[in-house]
């Protein structure tokens, strides 16, 4: 995670840098709040071969990548407009008080919400939201709702909720009303890990009265539903050290239960793709590739369509490449006419205080472009500040 400081121009001085606060410093509990992860949610999967990475294009240094400064000069930013204020004591109480002034009476101060959000993590931010209400007798999220609009209270409001919490409201939000979003399902369910799947499941039975898989179950179909059940299931293996007889036999099940006969074993698929472990896929996709001279993913678009050939790709790109498969996101997002924007503050949000500096890696080296002046030229406002902000403090 993070550490250090920050006094750049554009923070509070003496803020602390986003990140998990081991030691207590700053008047927060040495311990995260009941019932949250004592890890990082989210922390990208393992990988035993780091060889796997494609190089740095930006110099020897080995992974994670550090932060490139973009090409482009750096747009003025909202300056603070309140005095430092202390993480000692009573940080937490100041913040609550600085939100609380920048949404009474009449508009908002919506720079005043961006420095906040910018100077704490996404512990600080649950700790500041269980505060609000005993400060104001108000709950912030409902207040944020009320005050902001558009893109950017979708922002706003998800870097106020945990991490599980959040993506439980977008799996909820997809899936309410006619229709479901399957996209946001592939994302989210097939590439958190076993620990991230229990604390979605719980923050969703929680808050919408229903079991996730009952939900999933309702309205999805088919090969996909399986795969959605067997992931959150949370059965992955957590082997690190894969045995090569083993993933050569996976490999050669995979080949005999689809380019290897007539029609496809969709069973086989579910099976490895939902229970094998990171380091196991990875190198179960290098013997198949062995063995039989073609990638697996070419097996996957043979064999499969749709939503299913999505889901699976995401399950084999985001444990081989995490950074590369959210880098392709959010390329997604903002590529062609029109911005996705609903896909850009999920990533975003649910990324920005994990790997997003690999990310912006990945993506210059995919694309050849800077994630931070794409995502600038497609958005405006309060919306563009806050996500310039999230996308350059790290």
């Amino acid at each position: 995670m993070y550490s250090g400081y920050n006094s750049g121009p554009n923070m509070y001085p003496g803020a602390p840098m986003p990140g998990y606060n081991p030691t207590g410093v700053g008047g927060y509990p040495a311990v995260p709040p009941q019932g949250y992860a004592p890890q990082p949610y989210g922390q990208p999967p393992y990988n035993p071969y780091p060889s796997a990475y494609p190089p740095n294009p930006y110099g020897a240094q080995p992974y994670p990548y550090p932060n490139v400064a973009p090409t482009y000069p750096q747009p003025p930013m909202a300056q603070p407009v309140y005095p430092p204020v202390p993480m000692a004591n009573q940080g937490v109480d100041n913040y609550c008080q600085i939100l609380h002034s920048a949404m009474k009476g009449l508009g908002t101060d919506e720079n005043a919400i961006i420095n906040v959000i910018c100077n704490t993590d996404a512990l600080q931010r649950a700790e500041i939201r269980r505060r609000y209400v005993a400060l104001f007798g108000k709950d912030l999220i409902k207040k944020l709702k009320d005050e902001l609009s558009g893109n950017f209270e979708d922002t706003v409001v998800g870097l106020f909720m945990t991490p599980p919490e959040y993506d439980a409201y977008c799996l909820y939000k997809a899936m309410k009303g006619i229709g479901t979003n399957e996209g946001v399902l592939i994302e989210i369910i097939g590439t958190r890990s076993n620990q991230e799947i229990q604390m979605i499941k719980s923050e969703f039975s929680n808050n919408y009265g229903k079991p996730l898989e009952k939900w999933v179950s309702s309205e999805t179909s088919g090969h996909l539903k399986k795969l959605l059940i067997s992931l959150l299931q949370a059965n992955r293996s957590m082997n690190t050290m894969p045995d090569p007889m083993m993933c050569q036999s996976e490999a050669q099940a995979l080949y005999m239960a689809g380019e290897g006969r007539l029609g496809t074993d969709e069973s086989t698929f579910v099976r490895v793709f939902t229970q094998r472990s990171a380091a196991e896929l990875d190198l179960i996709s290098r013997s198949y590739q062995q063995l039989r001279g073609n990638t697996l993913h070419h097996a996957i678009d043979n064999e499969f369509s749709g939503d299913t050939k999505k889901l699976l790709h995401t399950i084999l790109e985001g444990l081989q490449n995490p950074a590369a498969y959210f880098a392709k996101r959010l390329r997604d997002s903002v590529e062609g006419v029109g911005t996705n924007d609903s896909r850009l503050v999920r990533v975003i949000v649910s990324r920005c205080e994990i790997d997003m500096p690999l990310i912006k890696q990945e993506y210059r080296r995919m694309y050849g472009r800077d994630l931070v002046y794409d995502i600038r030229s497609d958005t405006s406002g309060d919306y563009k500040k806050i996500l310039t902000y999230l996308l350059t403090r790290v």
